[in-house]
Formats: C-alpha cells, structure tokens, sequence
C-alpha cells in the first residue's frame, strides 16, 4: 500500500481547506514509510491554520474540538478523526519538570514546524493532495537507518521534555530502532526530570513500551539511558547479577528481559519482574533462597507509585510471590491440590509464567512444575472435584436442615469442602448429606453421658 492509499481518507479534509495546504505528519507517516501502516492508522495533521480559522472553513456538521492554549483540536470531517495541529514553535522552561510548553508561536511552513518535534524519524510530511513527501531534516534517512536522532541539539530536545526520554525508549521497543549517540547521553543526562513527571505519563509510555514488537530493544535502552532505575530500581539493581551456570545462561537482569520476551501478553510485566528480588535477596541472605517473596514486595511498591490499577498490582505480586512454588517438584498430592484451589483464578497465567522463566533460563524450553499443576488441575476438573466450598453439591440451608447452626454451618461447608479436595468423599449430593449427618450425630450428647438426669 503506497502513502496515497494510506491517507486517502484525509483527502476531503484537504480540499476543504484550500488553498492551504494539509500535510499528514508523525507516527502515522512514518509506518507507511515502513510498511507497517496500520489499515486504519491513527492521523495527525498539520497547516498553517489555527485552529480556529480552520473550523471557520469547514461546513456545518464537521466537529472541531481545540485543545485549550497548544493551538491543536480533534477534527471529524467526513467520518475520518485526526488530530489536527497549526504550524507552530513551542517555548519551554528547561530548568522545569513540567513537559508541557509555557507558550508557543504561529510559524508558516512544516519545515519551521519540524523544529519543535522529538525525533527525524516524526518529523516527515506528506502534502495530502500532491501525495509527496516532504522531508526537512532527514528523517526518511533515519528511518531508513533504523535510528532514532533528534531533530535539534538532543540536550535541548530531552531538557526541554522528559517524556522524550521515555518516548526514547518505547519507540525503540516498537520500531526496533537504535537511538543514536548524541540521543542516548541526553537522556542518561536528564533523567532524573522523568520524576516530575505524573505517574500516570510514566505508566502510559511504559505501558508501550512492553507493548513493543522489538521488547528487548526497549528494554535495553530503558537500562542504558537509566530509566529503568528509575522506575523498577529493584530490578534494574540486578544488572551483572551472575547465576550458577548450571540453572541459567544470562545473569539475573538478561534473564529477566528474556522472561518477558517469551511471556504471552498481559503476563509481560509479571515476566519482567518475577525475579527482582535477586539482588536484594543476595545483599541481604548471601543467597536467592526468598527472592520471590523480596521480588513481590519490591514489585508492589514500584508498581502502585506508577498508579497501576490495584487488581492489576494485586495479581502481579501474586504471580511472583508464588512462581517458585514446588521447585524440586516435590510436593504431595494434598498439598498441590490445596494450591491450584487457592489459586485456582491465576493458576493458567501463573504456569504459563513458570514455563517463560524456563525458557528464559536458556536451557530449556518446559517446565515439569507447572505441567504437573495443571495435569492435577485438569484431573480435579474431571472428576467434579470443587476449588472452593462454594462448589460443593450441598447449600447451607441443606446443612441447616441436618441441623448444624450459625457459624457451624461454614465450619462443617470447609470440612466438606476438604475431604473433597483431597479426595476422601465425592462431590455428590447424597454422599455429602451423609458425611454431614454423620458429623452431626457424634456432635450430640450421648445418653445416659455425664451430666444426664435420671
């Protein structure tokens, strides 16, 4: 598909506004230069027009939506929404932490509207109606390349935005590009101003970045530039950390980046900090013994100050708290069981993290752990086996009709529950009925005992 196809859509647009010009610009125009667009690509777009002259110029039915003080808007124009934005220069205060410019100035060409961008690689145009591209400071070269270069003195660029850092990183993780050196060093410079930051700004172009189709690429540069320190410390802290050679072939930071490359989505995080607390527990133990238990707890804390939502937090921790449950694949039956049912919510997400910390060891590609867990899951799913007293074929009105009361009711649904987890009685109405009245009668007085009245 060529750029005119891709941008076909932005045509009515463009001739509305003649005889001034609309050209695409950023991401969008950049993967069709890669062969990577999107069928539907999110548009940004670009003229001379504020944005308010252009509303003027649009007819009745068209939405435009200004963005207060940064002289852009949302356009829907003939059902196609694009970002729009007037050529502009921005005005920043280096020596802030806020990313957002303290003013700006209308300019009258892409070429000065460039100037204001992060990188080359964004910073192409394409005349909408000429179906040409315009390219002011070498960014098709650069994506070409494969480099991430700024489109000014990269000290100005970061100083001026620390969310250019972590653009840094997370387009690195999602183009597969290199930063180039000048790019790399602003960055280590600079960022300690990612802490001005919100948390949410962090976690968003975070959250892209293990979106990424090059994740190591992003990972890589996180830890190089410093961000990584300065997000997951505990983690970062493991760079170097060797490991017996027997169990892994990457120290303890490299396996953790190979973790979160073979983990499935929505396990990737999880994967990435399964075993941070390595290095803690090696500075604190002289050993790993418990790292999982440090690793959770340090996950937690750097997890929740990015502002991860707490189900999110809550089952991370999880997942790497028990991610070293059984390692000799050792445990009895009844002690298995008691885990896949209290854990039965995450038990496929934490075995498929079991098997990608496998992979990631680089020595093995299974994990007879969590191939076990889920035989013995599989084996309590066929043979009706319940995963919580809830399950069992008996309610609490049953049980009050054996006569059991109050709290007993929930003390004899456990004990049931237990004797059909581990195996002793099926999970069957009758042979439940039976084991309760059973319990019931040797919980009454026995004639003629102590304390009867002749």
């Amino acid at each position: 598909m060529n750029c005119s196809e891709i941008f076909r859509a932005l045509v009515p647009l463009a001739e509305a506004i003649l005889p001034h010009r609309l050209y695409a610009v950023g991401g969008s125009v950049r993967d069709a230069l890669l062969g990577r667009a999107e069928k539907v690509p999110d548009f940004d777009v670009c003229s001379d027009l504020p944005p308010e002259k252009l509303a003027e110029m649009l007819p009745d039915g068209c939405v435009v939506l200004p963005h207060g003080g940064v002289a852009s808007a949302t356009v829907d124009y003939c059902g196609t929404v694009c970002e729009y934005t007037a050529f502009r220069r921005d005005r920043y205060e280096l020596a802030g932490s806020s990313h957002a410019p303290v003013g700006f100035e209308y300019v009258a060409s892409p070429e000065e509207d460039s100037l204001r961008r992060d990188f080359r690689c964004n910073a192409v145009y394409f005349d909408v109606l000429a179906g040409q591209t315009l390219d002011p400071l070498g960014g098709i070269r650069d994506i070409e390349e494969g480099v991430l270069r700024t489109v000014r003195d990269a000290d100005i660029v970061m100083a001026e935005d620390p969310v250019r850092i972590l653009r840094l990183a997370r387009f690195a993780a999602g183009l597969g590009f290199s930063a180039d050196a000048a790019a790399k060093a602003a960055c280590v410079k600079y960022v300690d101003s990612i802490d001005g930051l919100s948390a949410e700004r962090k976690r968003r172009e975070w959250d892209g970045l293990m979106r990424g189709r090059y994740l190591r690429n992003g990972l890589d540069t996180a830890f190089e530039t410093g961000i990584l320190a300065k997000l997951f410390p505990a983690l970062a802290d493991n760079a170097g950390l060797e490991q017996p050679s027997s169990q892994h072939r990457y120290d303890a930071l490299e396996h953790a980046f190979v973790c979160a490359e073979a983990a499935p989505d929505g396990l990737k995080t999880a994967a990435l900090l399964h075993d941070e607390g390595k290095a803690e527990a090696m500075r604190r133990d002289g050993n790993m013994h418990f790292h999982a238990e440090y690793g959770a707890a340090s996950a937690e804390k750097e997890l929740t100050a990015l502002g991860y939502p707490k189900a999110f937090v809550k089952k991370t921790v999880r997942l790497i708290a028990l991610h070293m449950f059984d390692i000799n694949n050792t445990a009895k039956r009844n002690t298995l069981r008691r885990f896949i049912a209290d854990n039965a919510d995450i038990l496929d997400d934490l075995c498929a993290l079991m098997v990608a910390d496998s992979v990631a060891t680089g020595l093995h590609t299974r994990n007879p752990r969590a191939e076990r867990i889920a035989k013995e899951r599989d084996i309590m799913r066929e043979s009706g086996v319940p995963f919580s007293p809830s399950e069992l074929k008996i309610s609490g009105k049953e049980l009050a009709a054996v006569g059991f009361e109050g709290k007993e009711i929930a003390e004899i649904g456990r004990e049931l529950f237990e004797r059909c987890l581990f195996g002793s009685i099926p999970n069957d109405g009758q042979a439940l009925k039976a084991a309760a009245e059973k319990k019931f009668a040797k919980k009454q007085p026995q004639r003629g005992g102590k304390g009867d009245k002749k």
